[in-house]
């Protein structure tokens, strides 16, 4: 048995946390006073002199994980690597205190020190294996540690984190309940563990402290080292045992482990200290003869903050963030009970992301810089808005993507307009932009019922983005299915029916028919599928849906109703059988619904894309393929609904008989066909992508190619503003 180490004073060096300083959080913001002159969209000056408050940001905060109850994007553990290593610091009020290293590509994976399931505990190496394999399986991550205990291979599995003890015994009753999985723990007390631990030891090196946890392991006892954020100094080094999940156990743990080693001090760990526990996890096989290594993090502690830094300027993998790599540095905290992680970098470094995650390497330069100088604004106007950082990595605020996805003009078009933003009047604007507009931006009072002075609706050139989309036929089956087919699968075949339709025929095996006119396989999969040879009629043909012009269903009545019930004074009790637009706004964009008859009542005019299944935009028609009018021969017209009697066709010999199908393709007076079925559904056909609020990103690429500057297009999309600068 290794000697057990005398541990330094622990009240010298364990004190209360002080809060974290909002420079240290969330870097420095001032605000600088700025007269400028404000110009015409033509160029021309027209007098008017602005004072704007213009935030300036040295680092920006960008929250790729976190839950703040009206924000949420979380994940149990997150793993971060570097090709030329990791330096890991303890993060505090008066700085940042290095803690350790991580060689070259080594893997460091990080959680919160909280609740898990301690599964099984073994020497045998193919039994874990066994069991970490039958737990993948099942789609189950699991986590193994090896330790050496009275001098022999101990392997243990362990499931979670979990955010609770009854969580993770409500896992714990399923785990084992797993005929693969309880078979081979049968005979072991697998246990729920918990944060609470003792404190054998507080060491200045934390060699001494391996060396106290080892000399603790031979007696059976599992002990890990756990850096300390101590109130002053460098960080000092803790060996932690027992792992508790309430009071109860932490004293009964005391008793058991005083029993096995009296002369080991045991101390309780302040509640408010923060510390991160570390440990070395196999990312192999148990038995290979080079099973490599992951470092796993435990932080603890109700303010504990880790920061890791690539130890060149190379950049960070988080591989739970779509293995993503990113600028700057990686901030993982607690934070209302979750894993916060947060990527910390430069301002500017960060905007021209912005730009290449939002735009294309092949637009004009011009475009770019003016999504340069929004995306700028956008996130200086935003101020701390997720209590630990400043903005989303999603498009909720703005894309971002990280170092991976930034190119060379993006970089160029910052560079050009760095320190550049949009004031009005009253300060910075808020420059809300949309993908494409459809051909028309908004009025704030078509998206949320309100207006905003510097946001119009105005023309814009859209277009752009169906230019070279493929066509897409509408097709009907001789067993009357139907939908969407790649023109490039099918072909004329020169004959026609009897009414004068030509047929044609595929030229693939296995060619997927859609719902609508693109490729999707999870929200328009393939309806049915046809080979070579088989025949079908084209009643219709659309560009593919792209983001100027789309189109999305056929959504069956039956599945809207209980959709727009939820909106409605008085929920539809019958069949859905009419669906209609009742007003549009200045730029086409729908702003009232009828529902048979009914006023549709959502919160605000954009919802209606929400309610509709995630339309693109609200700037749509609707096709009903359960209703259609007839115009009798004397001039009587009548509407035929579902609801309807049944229609009488007089066939070619003269005789009468009622329609038996529930499909009748009608032809117009245009020659084109069009497929009513019962029961009824409804298309939806629009162009725009987006809330269509501010600039139109392909409407500026549209004014770039006609030749505007990025000043132009920025003045064209926003009304009364100036581009100042800091």
């Amino acid at each position: 048995m290794r000697k057990l180490l005398p541990s330094i004073n622990i009240s010298k060096l364990w004190k209360e946390p002080v809060s974290l300083k909002r420079c240290l959080v969330i870097g420095c913001i001032t605000s600088l006073g700025v007269g400028l002159g404000l110009m015409h969209p033509s160029g021309e000056g027209i007098g008017i002199a602005y004072a704007a408050a213009v935030p300036k940001l040295d680092a920006i905060r960008v929250a790729l994980f976190l839950d703040t109850g009206k924000y949420a994007a979380n994940t149990p553990a997150v793993t971060l690597s570097s090709d030329k290593g990791l330096d890991i610091a303890l993060r505090s009020a008066v700085g940042s205190k290095p803690a350790f290293s991580m060689a070259e590509k080594m893997s460091v994976k990080a959680s919160l020190d909280t609740h898990r399931v301690l599964l099984w505990e073994t020497g045998e190496a193919a039994q874990v294996k066994a069991l970490v394999q039958k737990l993948s399986d099942a789609s189950i991550d699991a986590a193994m540690v090896k330790r050496t205990k009275q001098g022999k291979i101990a392997y243990q599995v362990s499931v979670g984190p979990y955010a609770s003890k009854e969580a993770a015994s409500a896992a714990l009753t399923k785990l084992v309940a797993l005929p693969a999985v309880g078979s081979l723990v049968k005979g072991y007390a697998s246990a729920v563990t918990g944060p609470m631990h003792w404190n054998a030891g507080v060491y200045a090196a934390e060699a001494e402290a391996q060396q106290q946890a080892a000399a603790i392991g031979q007696a059976g006892i599992d002990a890990d080292v756990a850096v300390l954020d101590v109130a002053a100094g460098m960080p000092a080094y803790a060996v932690l045992v027992a792992a508790a999940s309430d009071a109860a156990e932490l004293a009964a743990a005391k008793q058991q482990l005083s029993a096995v080693l009296p002369a080991v001090v045991l101390q309780p760990v302040d509640a408010a200290a923060s510390y991160v526990l570390r440990r070395t996890e196999l990312d192999d096989a148990p038995d290979s003869p080079a099973a490599s290594t992951i470092e796993r993090v435990l932080l603890g502690g109700p303010n504990v903050k880790l920061l890791v830094s690539p130890k060149t300027t190379e950049t960070i993998k988080v591989m739970e963030r779509f293995e993503r790599t990113y600028r700057g540095a990686i901030e993982l905290s607690r934070l209302n009970g979750k894993l916060a992680v947060v990527n910390e970098l430069p301002f500017e470094q960060y905007v021209t992301s912005v730009v290449s995650s939002e735009l294309s390497k092949e637009w004009p330069l011009e475009a770019l810089k003016a999504q340069a100088v929004a995306a700028r604004t956008y996130a200086l106007k935003q101020g701390v808005k997720y209590q630990i950082a400043h903005v989303t990595d999603t498009t909720l605020d703005q894309a971002y993507k990280g170092a991976g996805a930034e190119f060379a003009s993006a970089l160029a078009a910052v560079s050009a307009t760095q320190g550049e933003v949009l004031a009005d009047k009253a300060g910075l604007i808020t420059p809300l932009f949309s993908s494409n507009a459809g051909g028309m931006t908004a009025e704030p009072t078509e998206v949320w019922g309100n207006k905003v002075d510097y946001l119009k609706s105005a023309a814009t050139p859209d277009d752009g983005a169906e230019k070279g989309k493929a066509i897409w036929y509408r097709i009907v089956l001789p067993n009357g299915k139907t939908g969407f087919i790649h023109s490039s699968y099918a072909k004329a075949t020169g004959q026609k029916n009897a009414a004068g339709l030509i047929y044609y025929e595929a030229t693939g095996t296995g060619v997927s028919v859609r719902s609508a006119p693109y490729v999707d396989n999870t929200a328009n999969p393939a309806v049915f599928k046809v080979d070579i040879g088989d025949q079908f009629i084209v009643i219709d043909q659309a560009v593919e849906s792209n983001a100027y012009s789309w189109i999305r269903g056929p959504f069956a009545a039956d599945q809207l109703k209980e959709k727009v019930n939820t909106v409605l004074a008085q929920p539809i009790g019958g069949a859905l059988e009419q669906l209609e637009v009742s007003a549009r706004g200045a730029s086409g964009r729908v702003t009232n619904m009828k529902a048979n008859g009914q006023e549709l009542k959502p919160a605000y005019p954009d919802a209606f894309r929400t309610l509709f299944n995630n339309l693109p935009s609200t700037r749509f028609e609707i096709e009903e393929t359960g209703s259609y009018t007839i115009q009798g021969a004397n001039g009587t017209v009548r509407k035929q609904t579902a609801s309807s009697p049944k229609v009488v066709i007089a066939a070619g010999s003269g005789q009468a008989k009622e329609s038996a199908s529930s499909q009748i393709f009608v032809m117009g007076g245009n020659n084109k066909v069009r497929m009513t079925d019962q029961p009824s559904k409804f298309f939806f056909k629009g162009t725009g992508f987006g809330h269509g609020l501010g600039m139109s990103q392909w409407g500026a690429k549209g004014y770039a190619e006609l030749g505007y500057d990025y000043k132009k297009i920025l003045q064209t999309y926003y009304d009364g503003v100036s581009i100042i600068k800091e």
